[in-house]
């Protein structure tokens, strides 16, 4: 049997230098380490995955990060770019959420899922008013419906397509698990 054959299917897992914990490649960033033969080591995010040098892999979570920045193994040019990637990644399933059909966005509809059960994860924008964070954070506590303040109002409108948006709830329950796993959320 060829080799193409056999690892057909298979996710590539990498181990985090920090945490040890393993995952799939797409969860984790890579960070390439130059300079072998210099007198100064620099490390970069690698986008692509594809750069060349020796890589590492990070978990998308700013715990990791932070503690990469503490030991020295990135510095804060790279760490900043790190953070940047890690909520890109956060919310990039929210478009396809969105053409999926499966959010409600702005207040009265993600009240009404809240309120209704259906929402599974909820946004709330970090400029939103203080009435309108405590009102869904309250809400969500009460159900048991997990949260994260996240963003600003017009990214969240862009991402959805809309206008500017201050709540946004995910209404699917496969969709939810993966906001979970990216976020992490509170309760």
């Amino acid at each position: 049997m060829s080799t193409k054959k056999k690892n057909r299917g298979r996710v590539p897992i990498r181990k985090c230098v920090i945490c040890d914990s393993e995952k799939s490649k797409s969860e984790m960033m890579r960070i390439i380490v130059s300079g072998r033969n210099t007198e100064v080591e620099e490390a970069a995010l690698d986008e692509t995955g594809r750069k060349r040098g020796r890589g590492a892999y990070i978990c998308r979570n700013g715990t990791c990060i932070s503690k990469a920045y503490e030991d020295g193994i990135i510095d804060s040019e790279t760490r900043d770019a790190c953070i940047a990637d890690m909520n890109n990644y956060k919310i990039s399933l929210l478009s396809i959420a969105m053409k999926a059909g499966k959010v409600a966005s702005g207040e009265f509809q993600s009240e009404e899922a809240v309120l209704s059960g259906k929402a599974g994860f909820v946004i709330i924008a970090e400029d939103a008013s203080d009435n309108t964070k405590k009102k869904f954070m309250d809400k969500c506590n009460y159900r048991g419906i997990r949260y994260e303040i996240f963003g600003k109002k017009d990214e969240l409108g862009r991402l959805i397509g809309k206008n500017e948006r201050s709540v946004v709830a995910i209404t699917d329950d496969d969709f939810s698990t993966q906001f979970l796993k990216r976020f992490g959320g509170n309760e």
